[in-house]
């Protein structure tokens, strides 16, 4: 497989939520990339802690319409 031959199921903008594993968040598309072997990552910034990024594969993300729009005092 080529990256020319991935068609991406979530697009940057797109409003996720990361799912499974040991915990679950809220988040939007920031970005993607292609490891070395052609596998699609989605680069996912957290709605909760604007500016933190992790890199998710397309099994941990589900789609989801709404996004907060306030965020919790970290401070």
């Amino acid at each position: 497989m080529t990256t020319i031959d991935i068609v991406p199921k979530f697009n940057v903008g797109d409003l996720v939520r990361k799912v499974g594993g040991t915990y679950q968040a809220n988040g939007i598309i920031v970005g993607t990339a292609v490891t070395t072997r052609g596998e699609l990552r989605y680069v996912f910034e957290f709605s909760a802690f604007p500016g933190m990024l992790h890199i998710f594969n397309e099994a941990q993300l589900e789609a989801r319409e709404e996004y907060e729009t306030t965020f919790p005092d970290h401070g």
